[in-house]
This record gives structure tokens, sequence and C-alpha cells, in this order.
């Protein structure tokens, strides 16, 4: 009786603080904490993590993972492990506070608060600080110096310190005796590879600029390049005892500088020229090498390779800007419209045609002689040959068709001659290592097709086999992409593929059956196997015979995630490593050690970091974040079925107050976007939003928020939403805890335009929010997405609208999935978001739908943030939308009081003074 009693009381003691849990409020979310840039060292025993607000000062923990022992810097930030593994070198921000307050008092850029260097010491904990610092470098593979940008005022003469076209002091402190070395006037600067060779660029004054190494093991300062009007920062050979750069004489402010091409090699005394800016053959008059030719080695440095360009006239002085004629013009048949050159102009400036530098002969050979055209290495340029995927031929029709056919062509770089080897719409081109075989899935065909380079043969590898390898769940009107590939193994013997679950080894050489590498058993259990590279980029990426693969693996059924592995020759099921509901980040291993770090959460907990040194046999918890979310009412997650209205199978996710009551009824907020539900177990940070509910936020507030997965077939969009959102909300209003009178729907861009189709298809919601909505596709479907400049009629014919046919073709599909033609059905109040720097969904769309609404009487607002994008950008923006979304919901599904901006127009002369909250 006694143990009975103490059992009812620690119930209800349990039962009582559950009670008293606060729902969460838009105070939170600033201090809400994540886990950003997290690091490992070469050889595992040293990792840094960010501790990271949404708003406010960061924290940089330092861990030793032989004894646990930690360091937290505050305000410390970019954080970078020596490979000895005896120094942590990072930023320290200044004070969140005393910035915003800088801002307050609009203080002047050079006046604002400057960051700090920290060099920590790990074997004694001691930190050395440097005020006023503007950037550091330090080397990757070990630097035995870091050096920094200062700006100082003590180092930089009184009459230079406002001068804006002089270089600051670069300061060198040498790790191991704290030596301190000084070079004035530095614009840029890098180190090579191992950190034993800096070079900088020196700008001492206006127009004159030079360029300097510094040997870090002597200390010696040189002056390699003399006085040019601009000199580019080198480009050091993989080696590091080489490098190259650009210098100009040409003192326009506008227009393309010609460029001459220089070399240094360690130990000499001056930089030695090797090409002129006009040395190039069989190119257009006019072309030459330019500020944006940006040459580099090949990975053995026997190469070098840049870009070559036509030159662009410095401006007219002659001309008057108010007297000359401001226009563009649309070409039919241009490659590009001016929409698109606008959003991509400074691309468009630094576009060159890949050429490669012959020492022996000293000729740069043209490797294209079009600005479209995108060159791959093969062996990072060290192979005899390269490959081309050229869409200059079918430039004009990817306005509508994003899948239009590219040229794919080899290429000889001792001579520039190229031969095409196919003309297909094809995606995941690759090379193999040693580049003996080109690969590539033929989108029309659907399978993978293999090119031998000695044979010039091209053969379908995948054919033969009883799998699909392209998307089985693709459900827009264009052909489906493949699933992708894992990558080659040693000696370009095999290309490791992926169906829908498993992994497959094809063998190159044409005679060797195809093997199911991870023997069929995700096709069997339904789970998804990807291979996870976690290799060093300087380390060989092929996969070596008996290679121990690490995979994810992923349960289609239960959504949990895991890590698995199998073994490269194999064809065994996969040895499960863990396999539970949480999220798990991509891992990071250590390059010397069998140590990864990663991290682990889902909707209840955090995404905390964790390590483990024994492929997840244990996993080590290192950080705990948001220990406050315990005072707070949480929630829960479930995966729901149920079965559409023409009979298809449906799931989604159903998100539940942690102080759930089945005796109660409560309202329904119902988001949704394309399929969500493989998101089962991922967490959902408490923060202002950029366009949509925050799930947290509404559950936390006694709402449940239920997320459907749309099902859907070409050419009736608007109805495949009605079928499956509509169909998974008369379910769910069938138990007894759900308010059927008390439901609502809110999407965003593509969800925005099937709130504007659901609420003149239904009357079941009491309230709905759109974001940037399509109202009309008649007239969207001839718009530009403004942010790339891109025509928005291939989404219509092939992707996300799903229509499939033109508007001459088919017009009755463009105006039957047309909220605007059936506005007078809608009796749901609806609340619209739709800003006027909007780059993906033109903005007029949203003001055909809130116009047709207000011309027919219906309740609706639309509310605009100027100079936003298509999801807002500006945190206070975010912050005011998320207070407006709760008041419009909680009016509707609530009863709260109506606000004032929903009853009242504010005078545009209180702009930002009043909000009407």
């Amino acid at each position: 009786m006694r143990n009975f009693l103490l059992l009812v009381c620690y119930l209800l003691a349990v039962c009582q603080a559950q009670a008293q849990k606060k729902p969460l409020d838009h105070s939170v979310y600033d201090s809400w904490q994540s886990i950003t840039a997290p690091q490992i060292s070469d050889r595992g025993q040293v990792l840094t993590y960010l501790i990271s607000p949404q708003q406010g000062d960061t924290t940089l923990v330092i861990r030793w993972n032989r004894n646990g022992r930690e360091l937290r810097i505050p305000r410390g930030c970019k954080a970078r492990i020596s490979r000895d593994e005896r120094f942590v070198i990072c930023t320290i921000k200044p004070l969140f506070d005393v910035v915003r307050q800088a801002r307050i008092k609009k203080t002047k850029a050079e006046k604002m608060p400057k960051d700090s260097l920290a060099i920590v010491s790990l074997p004694s904990g001691k930190i050395k600080k440097f005020s006023d610092v503007t950037s550091f470098g330090f080397a990757p593979r070990g630097g035995s110096a870091v050096a920094f940008l200062s700006s100082d005022t003590t180092l930089i003469p009184k009459k230079l310190r406002s001068n804006k076209d002089v270089g600051k002091p670069l300061l060198v402190y040498h790790l191991q005796t704290g030596v301190i070395d000084t070079i004035r006037y530095v614009k840029s600067y890098a180190f090579n590879r191992l950190g034993d060779w800096l070079t900088y660029t020196l700008q001492p004054k206006k127009k004159k600029t030079l360029v300097g190494v510094y040997d870090v093991s002597t200390r010696e300062q040189s002056v390699v390049s003399d006085t040019c009007v601009y000199h580019s920062l080198p480009k050091y050979a993989f080696s590091g005892d080489k490098m190259l750069f650009l210098a100009s004489q040409d003192t326009a402010s506008s227009g393309s500088k010609k460029c001459y091409l220089w070399q240094l090699k360690r130990g000499e005394r001056k930089a030695q020229q090797l090409l002129a800016p006009t040395d190039v053959q069989n190119m257009p008059a006019g072309w030459g090498i330019s500020e944006h030719s940006a040459p580099y080695f090949s990975r053995d440095g026997k190469r070098i390779f840049v870009g070559i360009s036509p030159y662009i006239a410095p401006n007219d002085t002659t001309i008057v800007s108010f007297e000359s004629p401001s226009l563009d013009i649309w070409n039919y048949d241009a490659a590009e419209l001016p929409p698109m050159q606008k959003a991509n102009k400074s691309m468009i400036a630094r576009r060159t045609c890949l050429g490669v530098y012959d020492e022996s002969t000293r000729r740069l050979v043209p490797l294209t002689h079009s600005l479209l055209d995108k060159i791959y290495m093969v062996q990072r340029g060290d192979a005899p040959i390269a490959y081309s995927k050229d869409i200059t031929r079918t430039i004009v029709s990817t306005q509508w068709d994003i899948q239009a056919p590219e040229d794919i062509s080899l290429i000889d770089l001792s001579n520039g001659i190229r031969k095409r080897i196919a003309s297909a719409s094809c995606s995941g081109l690759t090379i193999s290592p040693s580049g003996k075989y080109l690969a590539w899935f033929d989108l029309k065909a659907r399978h993978w097709m293999l090119y031998d380079v000695a044979t010039a043969q091209t053969r379908n590898i995948t054919q033969q086999l009883k799998v699909n390898f392209w998307n089985e769940q693709a459900d827009t009107p264009s052909f489906p992409e493949e699933y992708g590939m894992a990558g080659w193994t040693r000696n370009d013997n095999d290309l490791l593929i992926y169906d829908r679950y498993d992994i497959w080894r094809i063998s190159t050489n044409g005679k060797t059956a195809a093997v199911n590498l991870t023997g069929g058993e995700g096709r069997k259990t339904l789970r998804t196997f990807r291979y996870l590279n976690t290799k060093d980029p300087d380390d060989d990426q092929s996969i070596a015979p008996n290679e121990r693969l690490l995979l994810s693996v992923f349960d289609t059924k239960t959504k949990k995630h895991g890590f698995a592995s199998a073994s490269a020759s194999g064809h065994a099921a996969p040895s499960i490593a863990v396999l539970d509901g949480y999220s798990y980040s991509y891992p990071l291993k250590a390059r010397e050690a069998e140590a990864y770090i990663y991290m682990r959460g889902n909707f209840q907990k955090p995404m905390d970091v964790y390590l483990t040194d024994n492929r997840w046999r244990t996993q080590q918890q290192l950080s705990h974040i948001n220990p406050q979310q315990k005072d707070y009412n949480w929630g829960s997650v479930e995966l729901v079925h149920w079965t559409a209205y023409d009979g298809t199978p449906q799931e989604g996710m159903l998100y539940k107050p942690e102080n759930f009551d089945a005796k109660k009824k409560y309202p329904v907020l119902i988001y949704f976007y394309e399929r969500n539900s493989d998101n089962l177990y991922n967490y959902i940070t408490p923060q202002p939003s950029w366009s949509i509910i925050n799930i947290t936020f509404y559950v936390s507030r006694g709402y449940l928020v239920f997320v459907p997965d749309i099902t859907y077939k070409a050419g009736i969009p608007g109805e495949c939403a009605f079928n499956s959102i509509c169909s998974g909300a008369e379910a769910l209003a069938t138990n007894s805890w759900v308010d059927k009178d008390k439901m609502a729907i809110q999407g965003q861009s593509w969800g925005g335009y099937q709130v504007a189709y659901l609420i003149t298809r239904t009357n079941m919601f009491k309230a709905a929010g759109a974001g940037a909505p399509v109202a009309n596709m008649t007239s969207a479907y001839g718009g530009i997405r403004w942010q790339t400049g891109m025509s928005r009629q291939f989404q219509y014919e092939q992707t996300q609208s799903r229509i499939g046919r033109t508007l001459w073709e088919s017009p009755e599909s463009y105006i039957a999935n047309s909220p605007l033609f059936k506005l007078p059905n809608v009796t749901t109040p609806v609340l619209i978001m739709h800003n006027d720097a909007d780059g993906a969904v033109p903005w007029y769309q949203g003001i055909e739908l809130f116009m047709g609404l207000r011309r027919l009487g219906k309740p609706a607002w639309l509310l605009e943030y100027n100079d936003e994008a298509h999801n807002l950008k500006q945190r206070r923006n975010r912050k005011d939308l998320s207070i407006r979304l709760q008041q419009f919901f909680d009016h509707y599904l609530k009863g709260a009081p109506e606000p004032s901006w929903m009853k009242n127009q504010f005078s545009i002369l209180r702009k930002g003074q009043e909000f009407g909250y």
C-alpha cells in the first residue's frame, strides 16, 4: 500500500509538471540553439563545433577526445585545427549587443567593432589574442604559422588610415616560437597547401600593386613581380612549389583588363612571363586573357589551364548617360534573354573558354569556342583527355525543355581536338578515375550508358537487369532522373550505381555479370542503402576492391535512419550498425583514424553532436543544447495512413501536443508541400517563419498539425491536391479528438497554389494561408522567374506545375487548374503573402488572387513585404509574419479577438511605426 501511494504521488507530480509546461511564444526564437560547423582533426583526437543561437553570441567548443576535456570560447567561430593537434585558431566576434548599438548609432564601417583572433594552445589551454582582425589564413596540411590582416591603427601610418585604396598590415605569427613578422600594404594573401610558403598582393597606393612571397621557415620576404595596376592572387600547384598569377597595366576602371600570365617557382627570385594577353591561337579576334581567366595547374603540375574570353571595351566617357537610351532588346533566337543576362550578370562577366598551356611549345591551345561549354578534367587535369558537356546548340529550347539534349565530347588536351561521342538528354555524367570510360544516364532510354574510350563503343549496361534505375516515384511530365551512383572502383574496373533500394556493381569489361552489392536486401526489406564517401578531398576517391563501405540506410516503411556497412567486392546483405528513430547528419571522418562526428536528433530531441570510434556500436553524445526545451509543452509525431478518394494509399504525418488529451477536441492546421513523410524524425526548431507555419510552435499551443503527402498525375495537379489532402483531412476528422469545424490549411509557393485551388474546390476549411500562390496559370506560364531570369514555361510542361502540355495545346487544362476562374466559389477567409521582390513566382500572381477576391467581396488579406524575396530573408519580417499568421489562425480556429491589422486600414504615413498587432 505504501509503495502504491508513492507511485500515485509520483504520477500526480509528473502530471502536474506536465500541465505546468509553458506553450512556446514568439520570445523564444532568438535564444534557441543549433550546432554548426563541426570538424574533427586528422588524427581524431580534437574536434570543434559551434553552439549558435538564432540571434546572439556563439560559443566555440573545443574538445579533447582522449580525456573528454572541453574548452569553450565565447563568441568564437571559424575554427581551424592544426595538423599536429597542438593548436586551434579561431576568430572571436564582438559582442552582439555592442554591434547592435553601433548599428543603432549608424557608426561608420571603418569604426564598427572588429573581430579578434584567438590562438589556443591545446596542451596548456592558454589563449593568445590579437584585436582588430579582418581575416586570417592557415594551411590545411601542417602549417606552422598563421597569417592575419589587421585593422590596428597603430600599425598603419596616420595619413593612410582612412585610405581604402591601400592594403592593410599582414601579421605572420609563428605558432611554436611566438615570433611575429609584419608585411605592410597587403590586399590579399594565401598559404600553399603545406603552409611553408605564403604569397600576397601588395597595394601601397592606388593603381599600384605588387606580388610578394614569404618563406615561413626562413622568414624571408621578397617581391617577385614588378609594379602593375592589377595583380591576381597567385594560385599554387598541388605540390606547393610553384604558383601562377595574372598581371595587367590597364588603367581603365571599366571593361576587361588585358592580362599577362606569370609563373613563379620555388627558389626563383623573380616570376617568369608565360603568355601575353593575346598569345592565343584559333580564337576569334578580340579574345584573350583577362582578369577572369583564373589560371590553375593540373594535379601533377605539368599542365596549366587558363580561361580565354572576349575583351569588353571600356565605357565610352563621351556618352552622357541621361542623353543615351536605356533599353533591353529581346531577340526571339537569342541564347539568353535580357532577364537571364541581368540575373547572371556577374557570372557572365566571368565566363571564359578554357585553354591549356603547353610549356614545351609555349602555346595556349583552346579547348572550346563556346562560353556555354563546360569542360571537365580527368584525374584533376593529369590525364591526356578531358570531356565536354555543351548545351550551345540547344540553349534556346531550355526555355521550355530543361532536359534538352547535350553534346558530350572527348577532348585531346595535346591539340584541343574533340570527338563527339553522344548527343543525348542525360544526367549523372561521370568519367572513370583513369579516364578509360565515360558513363551517363540516358533519360529517354531510362538506362545507364558506358562509353569505352579505347574502342569508341557505347553500350547499355543496365538493360539486362530486372530493376529500374530511374526514379520510380517520379510524378512530373518529364523523363525521370536516375537514382545516382556511388562511384568507380580502383583501376576503372567497376561502376557502382543505385536502384531505388540497392547498390549494383557493374563491370566495365562487359564480360563479368553485374552483381547486387547489397545482396538485394534493400528491395526485400524496403530499405534504401547509399554509399557515404568520407574520404578527404585530397585523397584518391576511387573505391578499393575490398574496401569496407560505410552506408546510410533508410527504412521507407518506418522512416527510421541509420548506418550500415558492406564490402565493395561482396554481394551480401549489409551489416546494420544502427537503425532507429532519429535523423542523422552526414558523418565527418578523421582522415587518419576510425573516428566520426555527426549530429543526431528527432522531433523531441535537438540535433546534438555525437562521436563514434567503433562504427556506431556505441554513440557518445557530446553536446546538450536547448535545455530550456523541457520547460515547454512540446509534442509528438506519428505516421498516419489513409486512402485517397481515387483509392490510392496515402501517408503523412500527424503532430500532437505533448499534453494531448484524447477526451478533448483540437483545432487542426494542415501544411503540405509535395511529399514530407520521409522527414518523420526531423527536429523542427522553433524559429520565426520564412513563409510557412512553424509546426513546433503551433503544436505547443494546442493545435494538431497534419502534413499529408500528395500523389500527382500529369494534367490535373489541382485535383490531385484535393484527392490527397482533403481525403486525409476527412479521414483525420473521424477521430473524436479532432474538431472538424476548426480545420485550416497553409502552404507556400507550390503549396500556396494548392491552397488557392482548394478553397475554390471545398468549403471544409475555416481559414487558409497562401504564400506566393499562382492564381492564373495562363499568365504564369509566360512569366519570368526573376531571380534566375528563366522562363516559367518549362515548369508547366515538364516539372512541378505538372500540366505536361503547352498553353496552346491544352488551354482548358491551364484554365481548369487556375484558382482565378473559380473565385466565386470561395467562402474561406484567406491570408496571402506575396512579396514585391519575389524571384520565383511573379508578384502579380498574388495580386491577381487578392484583387479577384476583393472584387467579389471575399474576406482576404495580402501581406507584401517590401524588397523581400520568395521566402523572407530579413529576420524582422520573419518575426512579423509569425505573429500575423498566429493571430489569423487563432482568430478563426480558437476564437481569439480579431487583430486591428485585419480590421483597419493603416495610413502609409505611419508605416514602420504602427503594426496593428
